[in-house]
């Protein structure tokens, strides 16, 4: 599949200013910019999907630590942005900071799952004060929310796996905080399309081009990371 380039810079630089084309203003008015960040990474998703909603990944425990560290491997590479839990400007009502917290809460779980397993390195805190882009910050809470939809089904399986086993009661943190920004999928579908149509164009732009940024990362990271022992 051929992919045009996206800079880091797009994603990275809070001073830049790239209008919003024509053509996208014209379908962001048409569908709002959640549907339009999942047009634009339609194929990425799909991919994410294939490697991330299968019942296989809790099959067994081996299995289900297996998905947990191709996970972590896979958002490290994203580099979602780094946003303090404190930070004033957060531009989201219907999630908080926590939801980019992915990598965080799967370290968490697979130690608990194999504390002799070298720690796996969790990503630098921000500081509070950090600017962080809010294009880039919608942008990849709408990605961490729709992989949280794709996997929270898996749930009560992982529960069940590791209910008793664990010292302190199952790993499923990560699993967890799926279900919950599931629920909240609508509500930030609604933020979002707000947040658009009141956000200067080039802000807009910029969340579209990280949404294809940070999709496009994820899927490769995965592809990269597929076993095949199970």
């Amino acid at each position: 599949m051929t992919r045009t380039p996206i800079g880091a810079a797009t994603v990275a630089d809070p001073g830049l200013a790239v209008p919003l084309p024509a053509d996208l203003a014209e379908r962001l008015a048409t569908v709002g910019l959640p549907a339009l960040v999942a047009e634009r990474t339609r194929a990425d998703r799909e991919r994410v999907a294939d490697h991330l909603s299968g019942r296989s990944a809790v099959a067994s425990r081996a299995a289900y630590t297996a998905w947990l560290r191709r996970q972590a491997t896979a958002w490290r590479a994203v580099r979602l942005p780094a946003v303090d839990v404190a930070v004033l400007d957060w531009p989201l009502s219907s999630v908080r900071p926590q939801c980019l917290d992915v990598v965080g809460l799967i370290v968490a779980d697979l130690r608990e799952l194999d504390p002799r397993h070298r720690p796996a390195p969790v990503p630098a805190q921000p500081g509070r004060h950090d600017a962080t882009p809010a294009g880039a910050v919608v942008a990849a809470a709408l990605l961490c929310v729709h992989v949280a939809e794709l996997t929270a089904p898996l749930l009560p399986g992982a529960e069940a796996l590791h209910a008793g086993v664990t010292a302190t009661g199952p790993a499923t943190r990560y699993l967890g905080r799926c279900a919950e920004l599931a629920e909240r999928a609508p509500g930030l579908d609604r933020e979002v399309t707000a947040w658009a149509a009141n956000a200067p164009g080039d802000h807009v732009h910029h969340a579209v081009l990280a949404g294809q940024l940070f999709a496009a990362r994820l899927a490769e990271a995965l592809d990269a990371t597929e076993p095949t022992g199970w």
